[in-house]
């Protein structure tokens, strides 16, 4: 009884193996359609990852890498398809041809010997060159939604990371948490390193015996994680094949000289300064100027023209680097959360000092951020420009907002400077200087 069911899963299989084809190009093209709707809605997004990346730790670094894993990954995928689409076209064009011409008549072509020889080695019989394409648009097609599958386990295995290293920074502290903090990244590292080497290899660290008693846990954990037995069966299917490992081995390869060409650009404009300088009008510093779904990189002003008596300055919050230099300036404030993932659902268990601190932070916060900073402008300092806490209607970036009188500076152009306190970098030294920030143009109507 067991024999006949295989037998007829077997019989099915080989029924819809030979009318795959179809399936194939209609998934593709579905695929296509959605692939070019991600990749519009990863442009969209970008914005909002990056803001992610400046204010929630490692957990914003992480995500921020596999958004970009991911629209990387989408753009291969897509090359892929309509590679596969191609070939698809190219065998169906084959067989037609053969439907109409049957197979290569050399002898009619009346070739010189070393020609017929070579091409009757190297061509072959026409069916075998329309056996070879499909075997390799097949080839190609489960190619592509095994590393769908990979890309997928890559995000999850980010995202899963993260959370570790965070909630193990919120709970380790002193010497011994650092220690077991630096142990614990150190081998996430080295089992990560690990577990990529095998599967770009093929299998090679699964083949070393010696090793396969350290690393079958390794394997174990890191294939739950990343939910790889989704794939498994098609991966090593994928390998055991010669045409499917020559594709797997060539993928490195194939990715760099992806990625080389997509970062080519021409450069025609020799005598342009294409790097920031105080001799060049820069977009991100005016509202009106900035391109659609770019963030305010430092500071910013509504327009280069100032029609009235004030003029608002927006000056980004930039909390990947700020938070470092405001823990040395104001070591007294205590922020009452830390970057990172948490919960909507949360128990309050602060005490009546911890209320009363937290109610004061926002005024103490201010004057933290604020001393970050010194502006002037032209030549001269401007006193106390009172910065207020503001969200930009860009992309919600978060800063300060100083709304400054500059009704007695004439009618031209003057200049805005702003400087900002950073580490000196003068070897051994630990000192906060003011360094050069930003500084840009504004005409006064």
């Amino acid at each position: 009884m067991e024999n006949q069911e295989k037998s007829k899963l077997k019989a099915w299989l080989d029924k819809i193996e030979q009318d795959s084809w179809q399936l194939e190009l209609v998934v593709t093209a579905f695929s296509i359609f959605l692939v070019l709707g991600g990749l519009d809605a990863i442009e969209e997004k970008e914005p909002v990852v990056r803001l992610l990346n400046e204010g929630t730790g490692s957990f914003g670094v992480v995500v921020s890498t596999s958004f970009i894993v991911l629209a990387i990954s989408l753009l291969f995928i897509l090359i892929n398809l309509l590679l596969h689409v191609v070939l698809r076209g190219l065998w169906i064009g084959a067989i037609g041809l053969r439907s109409v011409s049957g197979d290569i008549d050399f002898e009619g072509l009346g070739l010189a010997p070393r020609f017929d020889q070579f091409l009757r080695r190297k061509t072959g019989s026409f069916d075998g060159y329309i056996e070879r394409l499909e075997n390799l648009c097949s080839i190609v097609f489960a190619f592509t939604f095994v590393l769908v599958f990979v890309i997928f386990s890559v995000v999850i295995w980010g995202f899963v990371v993260a959370f570790i290293m965070d909630t193990s920074r919120s709970y380790l502290s002193g010497l011994f948490g650092e220690i077991v903090f630096s142990v614990l990244e150190i081998a996430i590292v080295l089992s990560t390193f690990v577990y990529l080497l095998d599967f770009v290899t093929l299998g090679w660290v699964k083949k070393r015996r010696r090793f396969s008693k350290v690393y079958y846990p390794i394997y174990r954990i890191y294939g739950f994680i990343t939910l790889s037995a989704l794939y498994r069966p098609m991966y090593y299917n994928l390998i055991d094949n010669k045409l499917g490992r020559k594709a797997a081995l060539l993928l490195i390869p194939y990715i760099v000289v992806v990625v080389w060409l997509a970062s080519m650009r021409v450069d025609s404009h020799a005598w342009y300064a294409t790097e920031d300088n105080n001799h060049e009008i820069v977009k991100s510093c005016y509202d009106d100027l900035r391109e659609e779904g770019k963030l305010v990189k430092t500071a910013s002003i509504p327009s280069k023209f100032v029609a009235n008596g004030y003029l608002e300055l927006f000056i980004r919050y930039l909390p990947f680097h700020d938070d470092k230099i405001l823990k040395v300036k104001c070591p007294g404030v205590v922020p009452p959360v830390e970057p990172g993932i948490r919960s909507g659902f949360y128990f309050d268990f602060t005490g009546k000092e911890e209320e009363e601190a937290m109610i004061d932070f926002p005024k103490l916060s201010l004057e933290c951020l604020s001393s970050l900073y010194e502006l002037r402008i032209n030549d001269s300092l401007y006193q106390k420009p009172g910065y207020r806490f503001f969200r930009h209607p860009n992309k919600d970036e978060r800063g300060l907002l100083a709304l400054l009188d500059v009704a007695y500076l004439p009618r031209g152009e003057h200049e805005i400077i702003l400087r900002k306190l950073g580490r000196d970098t003068t070897e051994g030294s630990e000192a906060l200087i003011m360094k050069d920030f930003v500084r840009f143009p504004f005409w006064k109507e």
